[in-house]
């Protein structure tokens, strides 16, 4: 059943006759979908939907990869202005393609053999990590000890550093997250190791700046305290800015939906 949002004006959320109706962060209209038309049962017997299983399958496989690089970005995805759901899935395809020695429906997804694939990442659309901080930001990472480092320019408010908010503070966040292989295992799709743990990944703020004054140059460093259970995983290192607000006399808060944030660096 569809309901109707704040008025005819804002749109319709539900389902009727057959579409679908919903709203999506980043999307001012509301974005109407048709049903498949094939019901579940059909889909895993019929000998003409062949191709569908096959396509489904390997769609839960991007969908897997897609939910651990989410969850490598989890801290950053406040600040950003769009679902990056849906993009994190679709850069998922053509590196499952890579994978040519697989069976077509369950070829794996090996981000550690083609990390490039998401180095730069955005998480915005309308104000990008570099259009904000108008320097390279420069990093490392080491594999060996799960760490990284990231190197900051000093930022000068109206040269390098070019905020699209008038909040009174920013702050600098860093983040390094562990995100495996994922491989077809016979049943379904998942890391190489069953045992992989989710959420796998650590971050770092500064302290609060003063908007209009910048900052000075900075190093932060991230270092894992433990291994996961196999080589098959990318570190995927991302960095973003995030804005502060007053709160009573002393104390700021971060300031919701608004921010810039990337991935930086991958190894």
């Amino acid at each position: 059943m569809a309901k109707i949002i704040a008025g005819l004006a804002a749109g319709l959320s539900g389902a009727v006759d057959g579409l679908s109706f919903y709203k999506m962060r980043g999307v001012d209209k509301t974005i109407v979908r048709r049903s498949s038309g094939h019901t579940k049962e059909k889909v895993k017997n019929d000998p003409n939907l062949d191709l569908v299983r096959r396509e489904t399958s390997e769609f839960g496989g991007r969908a897997k990869a897609s939910k651990y690089l989410m969850q490598a970005l989890h801290v950053h995805k406040p600040m950003a202005d769009y679902n990056i759901a849906g993009p994190l899935t679709a850069l998922m395809k053509p590196l499952q393609e890579l994978d040519t020695t697989t069976e077509y429906s369950k070829r794996g997804i090996f981000l550690s053999a083609h990390p490039q694939f998401i180095k730069g990442f955005s998480l915005n659309r309308n104000h990008p990590f570099d259009s904000v901080i108008r320097y390279p930001v420069r990093a490392t990472i080491d594999r060996e000890t799960l760490s990284a480092k990231v190197y900051f320019p000093e930022l000068i408010p109206a040269i390098n550093f070019v905020p699209p908010v008038n909040h009174p503070y920013y702050a600098l966040r860093v983040s390094l997250g562990i995100v495996p292989d994922i491989v077809y295992n016979g049943k379904s799709y998942g890391p190489v190791h069953e045992e992989y743990p989710e959420n796998n990944f650590i971050f770092r703020d500064t302290s609060w700046f003063p908007l209009l004054k910048g900052s000075a140059a900075l190093e932060v460093e991230l270092s894992h305290d433990s291994f996961p259970p196999d080589t098959n995983f990318t570190l995927v290192l991302a960095v973003g800015i995030l804005y502060g607000v007053l709160k009573g006399d002393s104390d700021i808060d971060q300031a919701p939906y608004v921010g810039s944030a990337k991935v930086l660096e991958v190894g």
